[in-house]
């Protein structure tokens, strides 16, 4: 019996053989194959190692760079900060200087004004003169009456010769003393000046222009009524004359700052059908607007 119970194992033994060398073969193709994987992750670590040693050369490199720009543009900064003020320094004496030429020359021409007005003042007073010389001529002379004075609330003039002016008075230094008092606001010594010239020199040169500016100045005080009637005698006593347009506005803007829309509506049309290349009659035909349709249907 053991004789056959060892006879039956080494049957099986000598079954299993087979089995155990194919088990030995796939350990060993196993074990291989491990240790290929494990050189080949060695290789990948290496590769890895040479890349990332060349990537932190390149950023070091790229610091290094960086450095030596942020230097050069420091140093750049600095030469200019100094360039510039070099310039500035430069610079500035040169428009100190200038600036104190400008005000030398300032102080020149104000000199030069200063003696323009002296100049002006003498040659004003010997046109004084020659006034007062040429009243005596025409007084010794005996000329012929000069025409009667107007009346700045319009009513005809009165007869009679126009009074003689006083002594040192003529129609140009009081012409020209009314004006600068009229355009300095100093209305009422204005007005007077304005009535004498109209008073002593009725036919003057500038005779329509001082009534025109009688009406300016009831205006500007408000007395419309009164400004209506000076214009009138503009209109009346000196109709061809460069103030004959303003003086018709000035009539119908009186008018209508008055409260007297129809007729102030008349006065603009008559404007517009005499004046329409006028400056002023854009703004007539904005006031004949203002005025409205009631007020122009009225209008004569």
């Amino acid at each position: 019996m053991k004789l056959y119970r060892l006879a039956a194992l080494q049957l099986v033994f000598i079954g299993c053989l087979p089995a155990l060398a194919q088990k030995r073969e796939d350990i060993l193709s196993i074990q291989r194959d491990v240790a290929q994987l494990q050189d080949q992750i060695k290789q990948l670590q290496t590769s890895q190692d040479q890349k990332l040693g060349a990537l932190e050369s390149l950023i070091k490199q790229a610091l290094d760079q960086s450095n030596q720009a942020s230097g050069s543009m420091a140093t750049l900064q600095r030469t200019l900060t100094e360039r510039l003020n070099d310039q500035q320094s430069k610079v500035a004496a040169p428009i100190a200087v200038l600036g104190t030429k400008v005000d030398q020359s300032a102080d020149d021409v104000r000199a030069v004004r200063e003696n323009l007005a002296a100049l002006t003042s003498r040659v004003a007073n010997l046109d004084n003169k020659l006034s007062d010389i040429s009243s005596a001529v025409r007084t010794l002379s005996q000329p012929s009456a000069p025409p009667p004075p107007p009346s700045i609330g319009g009513a005809p003039p009165a007869a009679g010769a126009a009074p003689m002016p006083p002594a040192g008075t003529s129609a140009e230094s009081l012409w020209l003393n009314a004006f600068r008092d009229y355009s300095s606001g100093r209305d009422e010594l204005a007005m007077m000046e304005f009535n004498d010239y109209l008073k002593y020199f009725p036919s003057a040169e500038n005779a329509a222009s001082a009534q025109y500016y009688v009406g300016q100045l009831y205006n500007r005080a408000k007395m419309y009524d009164d400004a209506v009637q000076a214009f009138d005698a503009v209109l009346e006593r000196y109709p061809d004359n460069p103030k004959t347009p303003d003086a018709l506005y000035g009539k119908a803007d009186a008018l209508a700052h008055g409260n007297h829309k129809a007729e102030a509506a008349a006065e603009f049309k008559d404007f517009l059908a005499r004046f329409p290349t006028h400056s002023l009659a854009r703004n007539a035909q904005d006031q004949l607007r203002g005025l409205g349709p009631a007020a122009a249907s009225r209008a004569k």
